[in-house]
């Protein structure tokens, strides 16, 4: 990565006047002359400092797809310490400012972090930066083939910004350079959002109108050339799932449009991804009931509730992996069945080498150690089944809710679920998820103990 760095202009000016007034009529002598009003001159830092901590709280997104160039207009909150660090993976900057002037900033190659002279400030402060990306199509970017994949901590591939899970950013997005014949599906909005849930996708789209459900959100299928059949045959059921989803959990936050964009990920690729309110599902899923209900349903968990730590992605994919069975299960029971039937094999192929919720925050690196695995999904799901087994399933569904309604735009922890099932259904579900989230070996199917 080349080391970019550019200085913040310096300035300083000095006014000094003095005014004499007039004498008034009767006046005994002359008056004094008035004191000399130098105002004063705000201070901008000129040494980069170092402030993960300062927040972003909104970031506006513009594309040029076939320049591969973009610029980022970001708002920080107020903070009583000086400076503000951003990820940039391997953008190359080409200015960086704010307030008109340019920004000194300095280059940490190793965290492939920036680090701004900011002012400590009572007030948000704006930083406009200016930058080209590349491809990657190793799903750490934007990749060649038009679509973007960010979890769980490649934004900066694409865009300054803050990667943790916890955080909720408000993000606008535009985007020209759309090759000739080509859609591009992306979100021009969404807030209260952790980085990764932006998206796009650029490709030879259909769009399939299913329908809308009772509040009103319509629902469609956007696929490509010659995948009409499978894109009907994994969403059959998709409106259904989302109606249950928006009855039994609560009101959507993401707009009142959603649906599938199926995605080119390459041979072999798999299962999708939340970009809410368009989450993306790999071709070689579309026709996958189970995996267009687990995407949908990220958009009450994982999106709409998000995670506070890494640690507790359980929490996302092991409640939209019970999510989607559950509803499944409700709007077309042989569906939900052979869901759960598949859940069993995936189950027993689980490695039980270490446990699929850690205690810990943000210590864990959710790839490199080796917790991205179907074990928190299938456990997870498992989890809530045997809990259901204790209470019922609609103590489950009723817990699952207050939860939604607790946590709804915010972040929350896995141990928050825990106190919530307890709250609602009087079962304490801490032996359980001892069991089935930090144990050492995959328990089989059972009602907790």
């Amino acid at each position: 990565m080349k080391h970019f760095r550019q200085t913040a202009r310096s300035y300083s000016s000095f006014l000094a006047a003095l005014v004499i007034a007039a004498c008034g009529g009767g006046s005994s002598g002359p008056e004094a002359p008035a004191v000399p009003t130098i105002p004063t001159v705000p201070t901008v830092p000129t040494v980069p400092t170092a402030n993960p901590a300062r927040e972003i709280t909104d970031t506006r997104l513009a594309f040029d797809v076939t320049a591969m160039s973009g610029t980022a207009t970001i708002t920080f909150a107020a903070s009583t310490t000086p400076g503000a660090t951003l990820e940039v993976g391997d953008l190359m900057l080409d200015s960086v400012r704010s307030g008109g002037m340019d920004l000194a900033f300095a280059t940490d190659v190793t965290l492939k972090t920036i680090n701004l002279a900011l002012a400590a400030s009572d007030l948000p402060v704006t930083v406009d930066i200016a930058f080209r990306y590349r491809h990657h199509d190793g799903f750490q970017g934007a990749a060649a083939e038009g679509y973007t994949f960010l979890w769980p901590y490649f934004c900066g591939n694409l865009f300054p910004c803050h990667s943790q899970p916890r955080d909720g950013i408000s993000m606008s997005l535009s985007l020209t350079g759309i090759p000739a014949g080509k859609t591009a599906l992306f979100t021009p909005s969404i807030t209260e959002a952790p980085s990764y849930q932006l998206a796009w996708a650029i490709d030879n789209y259909t769009e399939l109108p299913l329908g809308a459900t009772a509040a009103g959100t319509a629902v469609s299928v956007w696929h490509r050339p010659n995948e009409l059949a499978t894109a009907q045959a994994g969403t059959q059921n998709l409106v259904a799932v989302f109606d249950w989803y928006e009855k039994t959990l609560g009101a959507y936050r993401f707009g009142n449009k959603v649906g599938t964009v199926s995605v080119n990920w390459g041979a072999g690729a798999s299962g999708g991804m939340e970009h809410h309110p368009r989450w993306h599902v790999a071709s070689g899923s579309l026709g996958s009931e189970e995996v267009n209900a687990h995407e949908a349903a990220h958009g009450w968990i994982g999106n709409g509730v998000r995670i506070s730590c890494w640690e507790d992605f359980v929490l996302s994919e092991g409640t939209a992996s019970y999510l989607a069975a559950r509803a499944l299960e409700v709007v077309a029971p042989a569906v939900g069945a052979q869901t759960w039937a598949n859940y069993a094999v995936a189950l027993a192929q689980v490695p039980g080498s270490r446990p699929v919720w850690p205690r810990t925050c943000n210590t864990v690196d959710v790839l490199k150690d080796n917790l991205y695995t179907n074990a928190p999904y299938m456990r997870g799901a498992f989890f809530y089944k045997a809990v259901a087994g204790i209470v019922g399933v609609d103590k489950v569904d009723q817990a699952l809710a207050a939860f939604y309604r607790d946590f709804a735009g915010k972040p929350a922890r896995m141990t928050d679920m825990l106190a919530t099932i307890k709250t609602q259904t009087g079962y304490d579900p801490a032996a359980c998820a001892q069991l089935w989230l930090e144990g050492t070996t995959t328990p089989a199917p059972a009602a907790c103990p």
